[in-house]
């Protein structure tokens, strides 16, 4: 169903995303050990990602939150429990490998154990094409970020039969984890596939509300259609919000633009305060370097130091919020306008 709030897991759920997995599937069956995924918030790559490897062998794994390594590992299980139809025959007789009817359990200390390195080597050994999704893995913090990093670079240079996919929304903090361009990064100079998720056309995004409402034996009148085409701007995870916000009983497309900018608003809160104060100088028309410390001057009474307004900004843009002093997203620019710094 087009207006499941979920991540796609099947190739047949999708819409017009075949360039991109024909893109995917060329990646992989070419043998390149590293393709990055990239795209906004909420455009589509999770449900990319996993979609195409529904049919593949292989294992998708979700760092965002993962703090501990007994949470990678948990993960790790989680994943290859989740594609166990596709992968077991890969896996059994792997050391700290074992199977239930509860899950996958992998041993991760003591002696009958195995590394996730180990376990990437030992899939290696198998022979068989294997693809290692890593979703938003730029969250990470130390130690376990320098651990997937060497792990990402070894797999590069070592384990022919792995293809690596990492999938990032913050797209300047997903590069910089890398290090490609860093030379003290293990993973610098490699060479790295990209796929880009760009944002539905107006007739797209038309063509694919008309088509979720369909399903929902549903017809909402032209003008609704039209509203929400303009209002969300393209960005697949808004319009299904919209289309599922409506199909269950909320007819007041204002209503659902708001609930959608408190959404994103939640998210902002957990940045810190000068960024917001930032973001909101950018959302209320500041459009310079110079505006922005301006207005922040003459609004919050900060005058901020030119390398650390420069630095924030940067910050702001790798992650993938604002580009030239624009919002990548109509959503978060009307929830920025919320902000309480």
């Amino acid at each position: 169903m087009l207006f499941d709030i979920r991540p796609k897991s099947s190739r047949s759920d999708l819409f017009d995303r075949e360039n991109e997995l024909r893109e995917l599937d060329r990646a992989v069956d070419h043998g390149r050990p590293l393709t990055l995924v990239l795209g906004i918030r909420r455009i589509g790559k999770t449900s990319l990602v996993k979609a195409f490897l529904g049919e593949r062998r292989g294992l998708y794994l979700d760092a965002r939150g993962v703090s501990r390594r007994s949470e990678l590992y948990e993960r790790i299980g989680d994943g290859l429990y989740s594609s166990l139809s596709r992968v077991r025959r890969l896996l059994e007789g792997i050391r700290g490998v074992s199977f239930s009817a509860a899950g996958v359990e992998v041993r991760w200390r003591g002696s009958d154990s195995v590394s996730f390195m180990g376990l990437l080597q030992e899939i290696n050994r198998r022979g068989e094409r294997f693809i290692l999704v890593v979703d938003e893995v730029q969250s990470l913090k130390p130690p376990l970020s320098a651990e997937l990093r060497n792990l990402i670079a070894y797999s590069y240079d070592n384990l022919e039969n792995i293809s690596l996919v990492i999938s990032g929304s913050e797209i300047g903090l997903l590069r910089s984890f890398l290090g490609v361009d860093n030379p003290s990064s293990p993973l610098y100079g490699r060479y790295v596939h990209e796929v880009h998720v760009e944002r539905f056309s107006g007739g797209l995004s038309r063509e694919f509300l008309v088509e979720g409402f369909k399903e929902e034996g549903l017809k909402p009148p032209g003008k609704t259609i039209e509203e929400a085409v303009e209002l969300f701007d393209g960005i697949v995870g808004w319009l299904v919000f919209f289309g599922r916000s409506y199909a269950d009983g909320t007819r007041n497309i204002s209503r659902i633009f708001d609930m959608a900018v408190n959404l994103a608003l939640e998210e902002l809160k957990k940045l810190n305060e000068r960024e917001k104060i930032i973001l909101k100088a950018i959302a209320e028309g500041a459009d310079s370097w110079s505006r922005v410390r301006s207005l922040v001057s003459e609004k919050r009474g900060i005058v901020l130091p030119k390398s650390t307004l420069t630095r924030i900004i940067d910050k702001l843009e790798m992650m993938s919020i604002v580009k030239d002093y624009e919002f990548l997203d109509p959503i978060y620019r009307e929830a920025c306008r919320k902000l309480r710094p």
